[in-house]
């Protein structure tokens, strides 16, 4: 993973962090669907300078990056992700970033 991805994952994790404690919710769920997003490309090994034309769904790239063995309710938080990415749901999209997060990180473990 080029490390500006994971760079920008885990600044956007702590702004969307912030943003709830602010009570900002909005912020938050930006923040929280940017953070997943990057956390994403990057595993997916999307340049993080280019492939700006490349648009895809929070869950077809979970399922890529899962090699389609994504857990049910990963998938199901990275729908609401994308439905609620301008909301004002802060714990909502914080707690589903989490989730995905954790399916990722569990992944990334087992591989090494």
């Amino acid at each position: 993973m080029h490390p500006k991805w994971q760079e920008r994952h885990l600044r956007h994790f702590r702004d969307a962090l912030a943003a709830l404690e602010a009570g900002d919710g909005a912020a938050a769920c930006y923040n929280a669907y940017v953070s997943v997003e990057a956390l994403l490309k990057g595993l997916l090994g999307f340049s993080p300078y280019g492939d700006l034309h490349r648009l895809e769904r929070l869950s077809s790239l979970l399922e890529k990056a899962m090699g389609g063995k994504a857990p049910p309710e990963a998938v199901k938080c990275a729908k609401c992700l994308e439905l609620r990415a301008f909301s004002d749901e802060g714990t909502r999209c914080v707690k589903c970033a989490e989730v995905i997060m954790e399916a990722l990180y569990s992944l990334l473990s087992s591989r090494q």
